[in-house]
């Protein structure tokens, strides 16, 4: 996919920039500064390809995010076209180029293939700081080729690390081998110490009752105490109530009191109080509105009384106002009547002296024998015709005496005569060209053949046990890896079983010899009496009363005996027992110990076993194994070893293949340098270049004769042709001197005039209508200026005699800006009259409205009087009225704050306990009500503790010394093993995944990718390395190595960072055209990689660049010095884009 061109139409800071990339070029290079939008070009390649991101942007700092919108047209190899624009939206964000009309979803899908954004920018995005990561990832993993390859061809870095972390993470939590440290076994550990926990766990019936009594006392505590607290709680209310309400009482009772002083206008209503309040207040405020107008009426009469205006100038403004308009143009006429009468005379000045000039006697007889533009256009153009005439003959003279001294040269030269042609020696020789290959291919193959074989017979005789002979060995002698791996598992199975019967057995034996210690310590305390011995005594004591023959005494003993025991036991019934106890326990243990010691026999003997197994399995190959595990290693370390000893069959085979090829090689050779008469004895790589250099120069010498007849006969053509057009032009220029001389007598001209002077003549004539112009132009402006300056001076004057004789005497100038200031003046003051004269009237009439206004409100005052009772005056009434009203409202508000705190409790009520518990008493039962709360609330605390005491060993007993734990334990530690196990065995699968995908890569990828990334990596560091090998390093693992020039590797570890950044950009290099050769692939996008290269380094960069095979390749970056080193070294081959600040 290659893309011929990218429409920024609303992006970042860019609108409606186009970015074409020539479809012949084998570099674009988008060079940009600072602020340029290099990175917003860059991000469009992703977001055009793949669509935006439906949030964050990033580059809607200009346009909207909604109005982004990007646009392309690609190619594929096939040659197929799409023009297409991609729109920010979730859907329908492909359109046509041209009409918009929304493609399908797929509509990229040819071109981009399976890419998605992830992959195209890790794997065909390249910028400085990811070339220096992939550069120390190969230090990081010593060179490691499967790594590399694997990094190079995807963009990540650390797997090998990853794989090691993995295979780290899953043997720290299981390995056959059993240890603490690894988390399964510690779990299973757990497992059994909880499960061993759950069956010794039991419960006492005894203990259970008494605590079942113990919890109903602690319940009826509570009962008691809580009834207690209840019935004090309902005197505390009582009480706080009384307290709370006897201040309202008493708010109460005082306005009721101050209402009491308002009786003797108890007859007269609210409203009344509010109407007189509202009749008071508009009389106050009318009485001062009519002082404040009546001065103001006074004051505004004796302004006017000062006021004079000149009415007369004011019928005359308008007059005044047309010639203040004027008096700007009297003003300019003034000042440029001077200029324009010296501008005429200048201009007189030189048409006279151009009409002496042209041999006139005056400018008028000049502008009357003047001629056309039609005529002095024919004549320039007949002049620059016989001017350009004169320099076509000159040049031709030069170009023919040019051509004849060539001639001349070339005939004294002489080609080189009978001279064979090289082309088809060269063909035959170029037909050679794989064959010639094959002579540096077997000088390289007899080195890395010798090189192979002794790194292998060294690999073979460092692994333990060592392989003598490599090369004879026989794959089908050594035991499958399956059945290897099989064989130490067995082992490490038996071993684990062993190691698990030691462990039970020790563990059984240490508790047998506890249990003896505690039955030896019950035997020192005395005989215990068990039930055997109590059986026993009573089995003699029956058997004495049954033989009972008169030995009364013997029976009598038997009798006691018995009871003496019967009696021990009841005495000591704790330790029979637990003696009784111990010997079941002991009786188990021992049985499990004998269990156990047949159990390590059996394992014993599977161990044997599996050994013998194993080693027979090394016997065809006559070597001792060593341990299980490290005989797998060695086992994959000798297959390295194998695939390697095949892989030098393949080269042995190849150099013999290439012996035979180089024999009839050499005889074609022979013949060629016989037929070029070199010498055919020479070795065969050196007979090789002998022919190539002879074949070089024949071709060297036959291009030269060659070229000398053709530039002869060039020569011989040219001269022949020059003498030609020289006629022509001598012939030409003829005819244009009669045109020239009949066109003197049409303008005007003497006959006898000849180029210089028609030249000079035009020159003249140039100026000459804008000339006439100018003098026809500025007479009419000088008289215009002179009759309008008149006027205004008559009109200025006739009107201050009329209005302002003091005045007459200046100049009209000032005469009219004088009026115009009184002008202004008086009509000011006329204004100001109006504006009075209209105030006084507004004033005169609002005063006797508002007199008006105040004698309705004394008239209502008096009937309002007039209704009053006797002995009521009316000032001062409506105060007392809204007093009384302000308690009314108080004491309503007081008795409603009583209904709301007083929880339904009437006021007598309050007032009755009031008059028998007063505030002293009421305040010493509260405290001592409060006092014994406080010790109830001791009691119930004390009670709490109880009842959660009884709690804690209640739930001792449910679930007995650990049973329900236990269990919960138990069941912890099976679910904890389990995720153990599944989380081993996808670390286990991660890893060999990995693993195989790494090796995989290698094995298909390695030998074309390498020889391409070593072609690249010669170009970048300018033929100071010869290419790229590989061997087998630490652990067996094939690395890379570098190989300069004189044959010498050097590791990855001993390159300097220069260098190893130049072997990361080699490798994803040869990736990408690998990658190109099978699939469409998506353009490389370089971004600044080349910053920490020196200019020779970032040449070689460039190059390499540039000779990718079919793909695409953009490098953006910010330093012009790039962009001179490509123009140098690239040429036309490179295509330069310049992104300019916005």
């Amino acid at each position: 996919m290659r893309f011929l061109s990218l429409d920024l139409i609303r992006y970042g800071h860019f609108t409606d920039r186009t970015i074409a990339f020539r479809p012949d070029a084998a570099l674009h290079i988008v060079y940009g500064p600072n602020e340029a939008g290099k990175s917003s070009a860059l991000a469009a390649f992703s977001d055009l390809l793949f669509g935006f991101p439906d949030r964050n942007v990033g580059y809607d700092f200009l346009h909207p995010a909604r109005d982004l919108r990007l646009g392309a047209r690609l190619r594929v190899h096939g040659g197929t076209e799409l023009a297409f624009r991609r729109r920010k939206g979730r859907s329908n964000t492909l359109l046509d180029a041209e009409t918009e009309a929304a493609l399908n979803d797929d509509a990229l899908a040819g071109f981009v293939g399976s890419l998605d954004r992830a992959v195209f920018e890790r794997a065909f995005g390249l910028d400085s700081t990811r070339l220096r990561a992939g550069a120390d990832e190969m230090l990081a993993d010593g060179g490691e080729i499967g790594q590399m390859l694997f990094s190079a061809a995807s963009g990540l870095t650390g797997l090998r690390a990853a794989s090691e972390a993995l295979a780290a993470e899953a043997d720290g939590i299981y390995a056959p081998r059993k240890s603490q440290t690894r988390s399964f076994y510690q779990a299973l550990e757990r497992y059994d110490e909880a499960r061993k926990a759950e069956r010794d766990s039991q419960l006492n019936a005894s203990d259970w009752t008494a605590l079942l009594k113990e919890e109903r006392e602690i319940a009826q505590d509570f009962a008691t105490v809580e009834q207690r607290q209840l019935e004090r709680a309902r005197r505390i209310g009582e009480l706080e109530r009384l307290q709370r309400l006897r201040g309202l009482l008493g708010e109460i009772d005082g306005h009721s009191a101050a209402l009491a002083e308002f009786a003797d206008i108890e007859a007269i209503e609210d409203r009344i109080g509010e109407e007189l309040g509202e009749l008071e207040v508009r009389r106050a405020r009318l009485a001062e509105q009519i002082e404040a107008k009546e001065t103001r009426q006074a004051a505004g009469q004796r302004e006017l009384e000062a006021l004079v205006v000149d009415d007369a100038l004011l019928e005359r403004r308008a007059e005044i106002a047309r010639l203040q308009r004027e008096s700007g143009l009297y003003e300019q006429a003034l000042e440029s009547l001077p200029r324009r009468r010296h501008e005429l005379r200048d201009v007189e000045a030189r048409l006279r002296s151009a009409a002496v000039q042209l041999g006139f006697d005056s400018a008028d007889s000049l502008e009357k024998s003047f001629p056309n533009s039609l005529l002095r256009s024919e004549f320039q153009a007949i002049v620059e015709q016989s001017k350009e005439q004169g320099r076509a003959i000159r040049s031709a003279e030069n170009a023919l005496s040019e051509n004849r001294e060539t001639l001349a040269r070339l005939e004294q030269q002489h080609g080189e005569p009978h001279l064979r042609d090289p082309a088809p020696l060269r063909k035959n020789y170029e037909a050679l060209r794989d064959d010639l290959a094959g002579i540096k291919e077997v000088e390289t193959l007899e080195t890395e053949i010798a090189g192979k074989e002794r790194v292998l017979f060294e690999q073979a005789a460092g692994l333990r046990p060592a392989v003598t002979d490599i090369l004879d060995l026989r794959r089908g002698d050594l035991p499958a890896e399956a059945v290897l791996k099989a064989a130490c598992d067995d082992i490490a199975s038996a071993e684990s079983a062993l190691a698990e019967c030691d462990s039970t057995l020790a563990k059984a034996e240490e508790e047998c010899a506890r249990l003896e210690g505690l039955l030896a310590e019950d035997r020192e305390a005395g005989p215990v009496p068990t039930r055997a011995a109590i059986d026993a005594a009573r089995a003699e004591r029956d058997r004495l009363f049954e033989a009972l023959d008169g030995e009364e005494s013997a029976y009598r003993d038997a009798v006691r005996a018995a009871d003496r025991l019967a009696d021990n036991a009841l005495d000591d019934a704790e330790r029979v027992a637990r003696h009784a106890d111990n010997l079941r326990r002991l009786e188990r243990e021992a049985a499990q110990r004998e269990q156990g010691a047949e159990k390590r026999e059996a394992a014993l003997l599977e161990l044997t076993k599996a050994k013998a197994e194993f080693e027979a399995l090394f016997a065809p190959l006559d070597i001792a194994p060593a341990a299980p595990e490290s005989m797998l290693e060695w086992r994959r370390r000798l297959d390295a070893l194998l695939e390697a000893r095949t892989a030098l069959y393949a080269l042995k085979d190849r150099k013999a293949v290439l012996d035979r090829k180089n024999a009839a090689l050499r005889e074609t050779l022979e013949r060629f340098a016989n037929d070029l008469g070199t010498d055919a004895s020479l070795p065969l790589g050196a007979l090789a270049r002998d022919v190539g250099t002879a074949l070089d120069r024949l071709g060297e010498r036959w291009t030269e004769a060659r070229e000398h007849a053709g530039a002869l006969k060039a020569a011989r053509q040219a001269a022949e042709k020059g003498a030609e057009q020289l006629d022509q032009l001598r012939q030409a220029e003829e005819a244009l001197s009669e045109r020239f001389v009949a066109s003197l007598e049409r303008v005007g001209l003497p006959g006898e005039t000849g180029l210089a002077g028609a030249e000079a003549a035009l020159a003249l004539w140039a100026d000459l209508p804008s000339l006439f112009a100018a003098r026809a132009r500025l007479a009419q402006e000088v008289e215009a200026d002179g009759a309008r300056m008149a006027a205004f001076e008559a009109e200025a004057l006739q009107l201050a005699e009329a209005v302002a004789a003091d005045i007459a005497g200046e100049q009209a100038s000032r005469i009219v800006h004088l009026l115009t200031e009184r002008a202004a003046d008086h009509a000011t003051r006329a204004a100001q009259r109006a504006t009075l004269k209209e105030s006084a009237e507004r004033l005169r009439i609002e005063l006797a409205t508002d007199t008006g206004e105040r004698e309705e409100i004394d008239g209502r005052m008096a009937a309002i009087a007039a209704t009053l009772p006797d002995g009521v005056a009316i000032n001062g009434l409506s105060a007392r009225l809204r007093q009384r009203a302000a308690s009314r409202q108080a004491l309503t508000e007081a008795r409603q704050r009583f209904s709301g705190i007083s929880d339904g409790v009437s006021v007598e009520d309050i007032r009755t306990l009031a008059e028998t518990l007063d505030e002293v008493d009421c305040r010493q039962e509260l405290a001592h009500l409060k006092a014994d709360a406080g010790e109830d609330t001791a009691e119930i605390e004390t009670l709490r503790e109880r009842r959660m005491a009884l709690r804690h060993r209640k739930q001792a007993l449910e679930t007995g010394p650990g049973s329900e734990a236990a269990a919960f334990d138990r069941a912890a530690a099976e679910a904890e093993a389990q995720a153990l196990a599944r989380q081993w065995v996808v670390l286990k699968l991660a890893g060999r995944l990995l693993d195989g995908a790494l090796e995989r890569y290698r094995e298909s990828r390695s030998d074309p990718i390498l020889a391409a990334a070593g072609r690249h990596f010669r170009t970048l560091t300018r033929d100071g390395f010869e290419g790229l090998s590989q061997a087998y390093g630490e652990h067996d693992a094939l690395v890379l190595s570098a190989v300069r020039t004189g044959g010498e590797e050097i590791r990855v570890e001993g390159l300097s960072d220069g260098t190893r950044d130049q072997l990361y950009l080699a490798l994803r290099l040869a990736f990408l055209e690998d990658y190109a050769s099978r699939n469409e692939p998506a353009p490389l996008i370089v971004d600044d990689i080349f910053q920490t290269f020196d200019d020779a380094r970032s040449a070689a960069g460039l190059k390499a660049l540039a000779g990718l095979e079919g793909l695409q390749t953009i490098l953006f970056t910010h330093e012009s010095s790039m962009v001179e080193i490509a123009r140098r070294e690239l040429g036309e081959a490179a295509d330069i884009i310049m992104l300019e600040r916005s």
